[in-house]
């Protein structure tokens, strides 16, 4: 498959054309969503990058110093990520696998519409299209690290639920396409929050009235950004 190179910020990555690829880039690395409400990445900080896709938030991290794990189920994410570091002359823990809440071995990996591979998912089956990927415990992967980052898709949403895992920091992505309950964000935010100074990238939260995210408002995702206090 044809690579194309490019930079951001000092940062080179490959993408892939006519994937979500170089998007991917410009949103993490370019505007910089996760680095939201004060968040920071210090040098010397173990994260774990859960939901990898083509290496964007890895390579951020590695820059600023971090030691990181990067957990990405889609083989061929996986070796983006690989080339992407190669490139940057940075080192990282790769692991193609996706990470469940469960006690799951394996589980099919749903590939996004139209070459949007940073919509793989293990909950919403897009089409037809899907591989069978290894699994691995969130909890257990956890106990490692220090800060974690997660955008898995819907796949976070369990795993929120149900973890005992407790970090420095912790950033997320919510999609409201995948489950527009907003009782069920609000019970996850309300637990957080006994642990963490929260912040979430959304003006329609905690205050909004009705008990689901409508299609007509904007974003279909939110960022929710967790400090230890």
């Amino acid at each position: 498959m044809r690579l194309l190179q490019d930079s951001i910020d000092g940062i080179r990555f490959y993408h892939r054309p006519g994937f979500s690829d170089l998007k991917a880039f410009e949103e993490v690395v370019g505007r910089k969503v996760y680095l939201r409400h004060g968040l920071k990445i210090l040098p010397g900080e173990k994260w774990m990058d859960c939901g990898g896709n083509v290496g964007a938030f890895t390579l951020l991290a590695c820059s600023l110093g971090a030691e990181v794990t990067v957990y990405e189920p889609d083989p061929f994410n996986a070796d983006m990520i690989e080339r992407n570091l190669r490139l940057n002359g940075f080192s990282a823990t790769i692991k193609q696998a996706a990470l469940v809440h469960d006690d799951r071995e394996s589980t099919i990996l749903h590939i996004g519409n139209s070459n949007q591979v940073w919509r793989n998912s293990i909950v919403t089956k897009w089409n037809e299209r899907g591989i069978r990927v290894p699994c691995l415990n969130f909890d257990h992967e956890a106990r490692s690290f220090d800060c974690c980052k997660m955008d898995i898709e819907g796949a976070e949403m369990p795993i929120l639920e149900n973890t005992a895992a407790i970090f420095k920091k912790l950033v997320y992505e919510w999609s409201f396409d995948v489950d527009p309950s907003l009782p069920r964000i609000r019970r996850v935010i309300e637990r957080q929050q006994q642990l963490y100074k929260v912040k979430v990238r959304s003006i329609c939260l905690p205050g909004a009235k009705g008990a689901v995210w409508k299609n007509s408002w904007f974003p279909l995702c939110t960022d929710v950004t967790c400090i230890a206090l």
